[in-house]
């Protein structure tokens, strides 16, 4: 466990898999707010109630906010309400997508356009709201480890063509990321990639949720001077 006590943990793309198990992690670890943000109200509340279950913390606090991060105008809405919780968000992992297959050239328009809403257009918002208050809590305390942590995968290298609005979407997430990394990681804020080289399931070796969890933890808890930009998970 982690010797002090941390901010916030905001996790948009809250679900029973890699976003769980983040913040599991980062709650034994010694995260005692934890803020998780998806679009179905009952999946949030089965995901708080597995989440204080498993981190067996007292003390702990999860709160859930229902929202749709494809509606720009209802995430800025959420952004802003979170303003007033009272505690200072240190981490954002950002772990929102959607995995479905399509066909090549038929696949609508209007499915590709809700994908880079959801996973580039949402972040941006993300970061457009978030860096600001990070680079706060970096400037007032030298403890905190102001981070903005977003997954992603190696369809930016290698899309398939079953899956190729992820793999757009990926390989544009990829690009922001980069961009926020190159622009804001000396203003100490930590943005980084963690890359999930395949299919998650709990059977594999490396690419299972909770080992995801721990290099997401370890990505967190690199020393300022020695901050990457991209942690990447092979089965």
């Amino acid at each position: 466990m982690s010797d002090r006590q941390h901010g916030t943990l905001m996790i948009i793309g809250s679900g029973p898999g890699i976003g769980n198990h983040v913040a599991i992690t980062f709650a034994t670890q010694g995260f005692d707010h934890i803020v998780l943000l998806a679009r179905n109200e009952q999946r949030l509340e089965q995901d708080k109630a597995a989440i204080i279950s498993k981190a067996e913390r007292p003390g702990i606090c999860v709160d859930t906010m229902q929202v749709d991060i494809s509606d720009a105008t209802a995430l800025k809405k959420a952004l802003k309400t979170l303003e007033t919780v009272g505690h200072a968000i240190e981490c954002i992992f950002f772990n929102a997508a959607r995995i479905a297959p399509g066909e090549l050239l038929s696949e609508p328009i209007e499915t590709i356009e809700e994908d880079f809403k959801t996973t580039n257009i949402a972040l941006y918002i993300v970061a457009q709201w978030a860096i600001p208050h990070l680079q706060a809590l970096s400037a007032s305390s030298v403890a905190a480890k102001s981070s903005l942590l977003v997954t992603n995968s190696l369809l930016y290298a290698d899309p398939i063509p079953q899956l190729f609005s992820l793999s757009l979407v990926k390989a544009a997430q990829r690009s922001l990321v980069m961009s926020l990394a190159k622009t804001f990681n000396r203003s100490g804020v930590h943005i980084a990639l963690v890359t999930v080289g395949g299919a998650v399931a709990p059977e594999n070796k490396n690419l299972n949720p909770k080992n995801i969890a721990g290099q997401a933890w370890k990505l967190f808890d690199q020393e300022k001077d020695a901050w990457g930009w991209e942690t990447e998970i092979l089965e």
